[in-house]
């Protein structure tokens, strides 16, 4: 497989994991305005687990398309 493909393909699943990372977040805003004590408790760590995987995949797929536009 040729670098291109390949840091296409690295840049598209770093992508889906960022969109999922998102939505998950919005999803969760329900949670941390409603929930107490040991509920509210695992929404955060929860976050932040999230938090871990949009840095990652957004610095990811930031290098990927960098990279990208100077093969152009």
């Amino acid at each position: 497989m040729d670098y291109s493909r390949q840091l296409a393909q690295r840049g598209d699943q770093a992508r889906a994991n960022l969109v999922a990372a998102l939505r998950e977040c919005g999803e969760l805003a329900d949670a941390v305005e409603t929930f107490d004590g040991e509920e509210l408790l695992e929404v955060i760590a929860h976050l932040d687990g999230l938090r871990f995987v949009m840095a990652e995949s957004g610095q990811l797929l930031a290098g990927v398309v960098r990279a990208l536009i100077e093969d152009r």
